[in-house]
């Protein structure tokens, strides 16, 4: 067991403290602090997520997860982003959060679960975690940064823009000169794409993370309808991101993501609250 202490929550803190054991999953790069919440009730606050990803006084992720209890699926996810604020979906998360409630027996091969944007079907094939990503609105052209770029939502909300050499454009520049911005009320996802021979090569900066990620599922889905309906690329199509690869394919009226994911350690943290 690994055992630690939030040094935001130590220095000059009185109060209630618990222990609460925990489990780290990567996804391509994405790692995720994750919680089994179904038997108590775990109530984090902001900033003790906040503190909880923090890279140098905590235990670092992207976000935080927590596994809960659901009456008509097989669990509920509740998905946290890094800063503390809730998050409606998360692709990569939730292939993380099929893992931990496999390895907890709270999942199967096959199933569905519920997260904040609807119910979401699950597989698991050839050791790769497939979930399917709801996509309730048709991708959108936008000359913002500037024209031949697309919007659209696949559980949160995605920019995507094309350009080459992708390893010289500022994207933390970019990321936040769109959050916040007149036309996304409600921030975006920016996801910059370059069309390779037979992949996508993808730079993703996350609302929420407020940075670049090593990589991001729902920007690998919105990436790939948007290269699908720009350059017209056959099903399926590979992704590579900083962190790894991923793939999305559509299926009837249905988009599946793919990719690996991996339990990296756990271990138990004090959490201090006033």
């Amino acid at each position: 067991w690994v055992t630690g202490l939030l040094g935001y929550w130590v220095i000059g803190l009185l109060g209630m403290e618990s222990n609460m054991q925990f489990h780290k999953y990567v996804a391509a790069g994405n790692d995720f602090v994750v919680f089994d919440g179904r038997e108590t009730r775990l109530s984090l606050k902001p900033e003790q997520i906040h503190a909880l990803c923090d890279r140098r006084f905590g235990i670092g992720a992207d976000g935080v997860l927590v596994l809960g209890a659901d009456p008509v699926n097989d669990f509920r996810m509740h998905y946290f982003n890094a800063d503390g604020s809730r998050g409606e979906m998360c692709g990569n998360g939730a292939r993380s959060l099929i893992h931990f409630a496999v390895d907890q027996g709270a999942a199967g091969s096959t199933g569905r679960f519920q997260a904040d944007d609807g119910a979401h079907h699950y597989r698991i094939q050839d050791q790769q975690i497939q979930v399917e990503i709801l996509v309730p609105g048709a991708l959108k052209a936008t000359a913002i940064p500037f024209p031949g770029c697309g919007t659209i939502n696949t559980g949160v909300p995605h920019l995507v823009v094309p350009g080459e050499r992708l390893v010289e454009h500022d994207l933390d520049w970019l990321g936040h000169s769109m959050n916040p911005h007149p036309a996304f009320s409600q921030g975006t996802n920016v996801n910059l794409v370059n069309w390779q021979q037979d992949h996508l090569s993808v730079r993703t900066w996350e609302r929420g993370v407020n940075a670049e990620t090593l990589a991001c599922g729902t920007g690998a889905v919105a990436t790939a309808i948007f290269a699908v309906a720009t350059w017209g690329l056959p099903w399926p199509l590979l992704l590579e991101f900083k962190g790894g690869p991923l793939i999305v394919d559509q299926l009837g009226d249905g988009y599946w993501l793919s990719g690996p994911t991996e339990l990296v350690f756990r271990g138990q943290i004090t959490l201090f609250e006033h």
